[in-house]
Parts: structure tokens; C-alpha cells; sequence
């Protein structure tokens, strides 16, 4: 593959396999390429490359093995053919808009069709403008991609869609203390009311094994009540054997926690040693 060119840091993260040629020696399609970071085999270009490497979709699986580090520099280089994109379409409308203002019959059919090229142009470029700046925040801070199918993350957009022009967003002071505050008062104020529920109707203890980003096992503990689930607790039971005796204690100390007064009934899972724990329980 030699007298091939490639142009683009993303290259480097890959391999060609083969390059479909045409009679000519000229290229036909994409390449088979290959990543050097996981081993994946798939056809594209520049764009599907970045696509795999940054996990943002566009047909073909993520990549599990490149760095944080690589993703921002790739994101970095992401964001500015973005900007070319931006800036070449940018251009190509004000030339179209240019053509039309000079051609008298072109304007004639723009007016009676009702359609403003200035305004189509310019809000074409606002919105790529303003989908650039979000990707930019997303890339230059380092933020998981999948914050953005987060509903906290739409519910936040919204809102800011419907403050007057001029809304400035938060300082940093005011989110790590004023509004840190008032979530956490607001969270109380939830629990509180499941607390309540609790108390007058009775609820669920559930317990069921997770793995976290870490991969430590953990045992978690939700309290369910008429007003949503409670959370309770999760304790980390690297190295311990999870024997019914164990578990009869950790489900114990949770009872003990929610108070044994609201709790009606306890739910774990099916295993043999999760029913024995039950029973312990029940004899307590």
C-alpha cells in the first residue's frame, strides 16, 4: 500500500489490509483497515476511524483499548474538521446568497416561494456553531460521551432554551456551593417522602450483586416504597466469601438501617446461598 496517501493523525491508529484499486491503479472505496489499538477489522475512512476510536457510533463498534489521552487529542481533531466544515459551508451559502441578490429572476422566485436565504444561512450556521460548542465542552473537559443521553443532560438544555437572551450559567463557586446545597435539600425532601410512605404503607428491602467501574463486586441494599426505591447502601465485598451467614448480616444491618418497623418483606435473588440467608433472617 505504499503509493497510497493518508492524510490525517487518525491514521496512525490504524493499519490498511486492502485497498480495492481500480484498472488504473486509482483508489475504488474505502479501505479494510485495521486498529492497532484493539484489533478490529473494518471498512472506512478518516470519519469511521475517529468514529471508532472515540465510540460515537456511525456503524461501527467502539474501541476499547485506546487512552483517554489519545480520545482528547482525536476529539481535538474532531472538532476542527468540524470547524472546516463549518467555515466551507459558511461560504458556500454566502456565495449562493451572493448569486441570488445579483440574478433578478433568482430573487423573483425566492420572494414568491417565501424563503429568505439570509435567514436560512444564518441559521444553518448558528446551529452547527452551536452543536460545535457542545461537542468542544465535551471533548476539552474530557467527558464520557454517554453524558449526553443523560435526561439531566436534555432537561438542562431545555431550560436553558427557555431563559431570555443574555442568561449567563452558572460560576463555578455558585455550583460547588449555593446549588450543591439546594440538590441535596432537594434530594432530602425526596427521601424524606419515601421515608413517609414507608412508615404508613411498609416497603421492600431488595438486595441484588453488582460490579462497579472497577469491577469490585459489590452487594447493594433499596429500600422500595409506594413513592420509588431508597437507596440504602452498597458494600464492597472484595475478598469475602459471600457464605449465607455473610449475607444474613448485610441484609441485618440494612433492616436495621431503614428500620426494621417499615420493612415488610426482604427480595434477593434466587441463589442457594441468598435463600438460606433469608431464612437466618426470618429466625432473628
Amino acid at each position: 500500500m505504499s503509493g497510497i496517501s493518508r492524510l490525517g493523525a487518525e491514521w496512525s491508529y490504524v493499519k490498511i489490509k486492502h485497498q480495492p484499486l481500480k484498472p488504473d491503479g486509482t483508489k475504488r472505496g474505502d479501505p479494510e483497515i485495521e486498529c492497532l489499538q484493539c484489533g478490529h477489522v473494518f471498512r472506512g475512512g478518516a470519519s469511521r476511524i475517529r468514529s471508532h476510536l472515540l465510540g460515537t457510533k456511525d456503524g461501527v463498534s467502539a474501541c476499547d483499548a485506546v487512552s483517554e489521552e489519545d480520545k482528547q487529542k482525536l476529539g481535538k481533531i474532531a472538532q476542527e474538521k468540524s470547524e472546516q466544515q463549518l467555515t466551507k459551508k459558511r461560504k458556500t451559502d454566502l456565495d449562493n446568497l451572493t448569486r441570488s441578490n445579483s440574478d433578478p429572476s433568482a430573487a423573483s422566485t425566492s420572494n414568491s416561494s417565501r424563503f429568505n436565504p439570509i435567514t436560512s444561512a444564518f441559521q444553518k450556521v448558528d446551529k452547527a456553531s452551536a452543536d460545535a460548542s457542545v461537542a468542544r465542552f465535551f471533548y476539552a473537559n474530557g467527558l464520557p460521551f454517554n453524558a449526553a443521553r443523560s435526561s439531566q443532560y436534555s432537561d438542562m438544555i431545555d431550560q436553558i432554551t427557555k431563559m431570555p437572551p443574555g442568561y449567563k450559567p452558572p460560576t463555578y463557586n455558585r455550583i460547588r456551593d449555593e446549588l450543591l446545597d439546594q440538590e441535596k435539600a432537594r434530594v432530602a425532601a425526596d427521601l424524606k417522602s419515601c421515608i413517609d410512605s414507608s412508615a404508613k404503607a411498609g416497603s421492600d428491602l431488595t438486595s441484588d450483586g453488582w460490579s462497579d467501574a472497577r469491577s469490585r463486586p459489590l452487594l447493594n441494599f433499596l429500600l422500595l416504597t409506594t413513592k420509588g426505591a431508597q437507596f440504602i447502601k452498597a458494600v464492597d465485598t472484595t475478598g469475602q466469601s459471600k457464605t449465607d451467614d455473610y449475607i444474613a448480616d448485610m441484609l441485618s444491618e440494612a433492616i436495621e438501617e431503614a428500620g426494621p418497623e417499615n420493612v415488610v418483606q426482604v427480595i434477593t435473588d434466587s441463589a442457594a446461598n441468598c435463600k438460606a440467608a433469608g431464612k437466618l433472617v426470618e429466625q432473628q
